[in-house]
């Protein structure tokens, strides 16, 4: 006797097992495809951040520096040092680096001897503070951007006014 109470309750717990089965089987694959989606999402969220992540540093490498108001521009200490640091790191020449802050070489290389603070113009000192923030390549775009842009043909001017100055004095003379 003991076999069949043996046998019917293990036939018993088969088919409730079966049974059981067979009611959560069809939910079954949408959950396990949930988990699959929820996983790839969590993935992708990690993807994105980093991505912001690295997208904020070279969105703050590409900000200007601060508007440098007149009182920012007066504390702002420039030396001879720090003058062939900036243009060394900007990977100009003298000649180049005076004409992208506005100047004369001479000026450059005079800076670059010097002991002690620079004293500057108000507007060259501005002009190398707004440098201060720019890389190499920026410099160099600048640099042919100034290049390609037309200049007034000064010495042209002056030529043409003092031959018609020698005309009036001729004419003048002749009377």
């Amino acid at each position: 006797m003991p076999n069949i109470a043996k046998v019917l309750k293990d036939e018993m717990a088969r088919i409730a097992r079966r049974e059981a089965n067979n009611a959560v089987a069809p939910a079954r694959k949408p959950a396990a495809g949930l988990k699959r989606s929820a996983a790839e999402l969590k993935r992708r969220v990690a993807a994105l951040e980093k991505e912001v992540r690295w997208l904020r540093k070279m969105v703050a490498g590409l900000r200007p520096a601060a508007p440098t108001s007149d009182a920012t521009a007066a504390k702002a200490r420039l030396t001879a040092k720090g003058m062939r640091s900036l243009r060394r790191k900007l990977r100009l020449t003298g000649q180049e680096f005076a004409q992208l802050v506005g100047v004369t070489g001479q000026a450059v290389y005079a800076w670059e001897k010097a002991d002690g603070p620079l004293k500057v113009r108000s507007r060259t000192r501005a002009a190398i503070l707004a440098i201060r923030g720019i890389g190499a390549r920026e410099a160099k775009r600048r640099l042919a951007a100034a290049n390609d842009a037309p200049r007034p043909a000064k010495a042209a001017a002056r030529r043409k006014a003092g031959k018609q100055k020698g005309r009036s004095r001729a004419a003048s003379s002749k009377a």
